[in-house]
């Protein structure tokens, strides 16, 4: 999960951009003697670089490997790629991604709030992403000192670029995972989201939908250091490696309208897990950490830690509270859905 941050201007990050761009990219290693791409040219198939995208070359299929070590698969053009996560508490938060191909403007990447890339992929999903925080509005800073009186009294959420039109139909599989009653859980998690929400003495309803399928042996579209793997058309919640300190990430697809078509979640095999009623000891409860990640499913974003809200970057052991929307987690949802 990325920490959030205070959001540069559009201008300030178009100019940082633009001037990026108008560098001389250096020269791509991969054939002797090949000229660097340029504006509108096809990029070299294989992996690239966000350097290389600078250039504006356009991509059809391939891999962004990003400085962290994470890759990405790229999206087909017209299509993007979002990555958000949940950590452990004290452990470092893996940067929030977008990957946008724009197809002849090129592919722009944001990490947290930089954007790079091509600049007129860049300037087309910054004013994407300004359309979406602008419908959210300024979250509201929280009103009382303890989580709990904050859980109900803060608005504050942010909601990202993409929703889902139609219901999510999802699969899961059940190999290694940590506890025993987990896909319970995770459908209880998936529903909190939906229909009629009662929290904090307020009631909201959420026209946003899923339906579980059946169990599944193909694993979801994310790689052992968090990034995401290929679009298959099929929604995916499994288990696996993810990055130290990391508990889950969720990958969504979308179109260049922002509706969502595909999204797979991978919950981290190095922790211990609960799945019962009740919790004890130093394990993460399943619920409350799949209520966040369904959160991003559903098209929400991070909030600031203090405020209270399930769709805090991180949660600690045992926080069951967390299986119960706060505020502005309904909020959020009602207002996208």
């Amino acid at each position: 999960m990325r920490p959030v941050r205070n959001t540069l201007t559009t201008g300030a990050v178009i100019a940082l951009v633009v001037g990026l761009t108008a560098t001389a990219a250096p020269a791509q290693a991969a054939t002797p003697g090949a000229a660097t791409p340029g504006a509108g040219t096809r990029c070299a198939t294989g992996t690239l670089s966000v350097q290389t995208l600078r250039s504006g070359c356009t991509v059809s299929s391939g891999t962004v490997a990003l400085p962290d070590g994470r890759t990405f698969a790229v999206p087909a053009p017209g299509e993007s790629v979002m990555a958000s996560s949940s950590a452990a508490p004290g452990a470092p938060e893996l940067a929030e991604v977008v990957i946008a191909n724009t197809g002849t403007g090129g592919v722009a990447v944001r990490i947290d709030e930089t954007w790079s890339g091509s600049a007129p992929a860049v300037r087309r999903e910054q004013a994407r992403s300004a359309a979406a925080s602008g419908a959210a509005g300024a979250p509201a800073a929280p009103a009382a000192t303890t989580a709990a009186t904050t859980k109900c009294t803060s608005t504050a959420n942010e909601r990202n670029p993409y929703r889902w039109s139609s219901t999510v139909q999802w699969y899961y599989n059940e190999s290694g995972q940590k506890s025993s009653y987990a896909k319970d859980a995770l459908r209880k998690a998936a529903n909190a989201w939906t229909g009629t929400i009662a929290s904090c003495d307020r009631t909201v309803t959420s026209s946003a939908r899923n339906s579980y399928v059946r169990l599944a042996t193909q694993v979801p579209g994310l790689t052992d250091k968090g990034g995401c793997s290929g679009s298959n058309g099929y929604s995916v919640v499994g288990w696996g490696k993810l990055p130290s300190g990391t508990l889950g990430v969720t990958c969504v697809w979308y179109d260049g309208n922002g509706v969502a078509k595909e999204s797979d979640q991978r919950y981290a095999t190095s922790y211990k897990w609960s799945s019962t009623t009740t919790c004890s000891g130093a394990r993460f409860d399943t619920q409350a950490v799949a209520t966040h990640e369904w959160g991003h499913l559903y098209g929400l974003g991070h909030v600031k830690t203090g405020t209270g809200q399930v769709m805090e970057p991180s949660g600690g052991y045992c926080d069951t509270g967390s299986r119960t929307l706060g505020l502005g987690d309904m909020t959020g949802i009602a207002a996208i859905y």
